[in-house]
């Protein structure tokens, strides 16, 4: 908290337009004495303090620039939050003083552990780090008291081994990594850790089962924009985004021969057919929509599900891959125009028999 006294005596001295000398005259008190109360080198007692208030007509809290926080659990956090990200120079002070305060409190304990990680990674200063690693495992029994749905026990322990990689203690970063993997939440780290130490294969293998994981999500994601982005009229950014798709599609190819990316790939022609139609470009359109047909009947005649057979997946069992986009290259089209509701390219399809 910010010490306003010094300030305030200067600020209300001008404003009656008293000097230091004239101001030391009427405290009994020397001018060197006034001086170094506006430098903020001394600090008048309390009883002068009080006289100085009734003298410049204002209340003790104006003078002294004290000023009532609301120190509710909630907001308290809140403040602790915004301090942290800002590198707030008072924040880790505040922290220690919230801690004395609320010491058996899950929001004050989690958000001072979170302030100590982020002044311990930007100041490369090891002491916080280890001061924030003993706050999160401290929070950890008070979870109960937890009411933001982002937080849980798994984030934590994610924090924990993250602080315990940053002090060079990888082995157990790594065990508290793959001890609480719940839905792979990890790979990505556990697969840099192994890398690291040399153990290549088994590093690939969570490595490939993340690539698995975001080919999955990927889909959903491009067709959540391209539903933005034609809903906005955005038809540049729409066609942007399938193109990429696509592209990024036959990346991971090993060969000609189908694979589960060919039944991906009928859904953004289609998709893309869409776009061109709405350009205004109508044989595009139907270019896009022939493309996707024999792609389907290519990858219908031969299907392949395993993500095992994808580029850069290298795992030891076969994964099938499932959606909710229909089993065929087929059935993946007529879900992306049920999709995009395109009642003209619909019309286009069904002329292509």
């Amino acid at each position: 908290m910010k010490n306003e006294l010094p300030a305030n005596i200067r600020a209300f001295r001008k404003e009656r337009g008293l000097t230091q000398e004239q101001l030391a005259e009427v405290f009994g008190v020397t001018v060197g004495a006034v001086h170094k109360w506006e430098a903020g080198l001394s600090t008048p007692d309390i009883s002068l303090i009080l006289e100085m208030a009734d003298f410049f007509d204002t209340s003790l809290d104006v003078l002294i620039g004290f000023e009532a926080r609301d120190n509710r659990i909630s907001v308290l956090a809140e403040r602790l939050r915004k301090m942290s990200y800002s590198m707030d120079p008072d924040c880790i002070s505040e922290a220690e003083k919230a801690l004395k305060k609320y010491p058996h409190n899950f929001s004050i304990v989690f958000e001072c552990a979170l302030a100590y990680a982020v002044y311990g990674f930007n100041q490369g200063t090891k002491k916080y780090l280890r001061r924030a690693l003993d706050l999160f495992t401290q929070s950890i029994p008070l979870i109960s008291q937890n009411t933001d749905p982002d937080i849980d026990e798994t984030v934590i322990y994610g924090q924990i081994g993250i602080l315990h990689q940053a002090m060079g203690d990888v082995d157990r970063a790594l065990e508290i990594y793959k001890k609480h993997n719940a839905g792979g939440l990890f790979d990505i780290k556990i697969g840099q850790i192994l890398a690291s130490k040399g153990d290549y294969k088994e590093a690939d293998e969570y490595l490939s089962r993340v690539l698995v994981k975001q080919l999955g999500d990927r889909i959903n994601v491009v067709m959540g924009k391209i539903q933005c982005y034609i809903k906005q009229n955005d038809l540049k950014e729409a066609k942007a985004v399938i193109e990429t798709a696509i592209a990024e599609d036959a990346f991971y190819r090993k060969s000609d021969k189908p694979n589960i990316m060919d039944k991906y790939d009928c859904i953004y022609l289609t998709a893309l057919a869409s776009v061109e139609h709405k350009l205004g470009h109508k044989k595009k359109a139907t270019e896009c929509l022939k493309k996707a047909k024999e792609t389907a009947d290519r990858f219908d005649a031969d299907p392949d599900y395993d993500a095992k057979n994808l580029r850069f997946i290298n795992i030891k069992d076969s994964l099938v891959l499932h959606d909710s986009m229909g089993k065929t290259g087929m059935d993946a089209i007529g879900f992306a125009l049920r999709f995009l509701k395109d009642k003209e390219l619909e019309k286009i399809w069904e002329s292509m028999g």
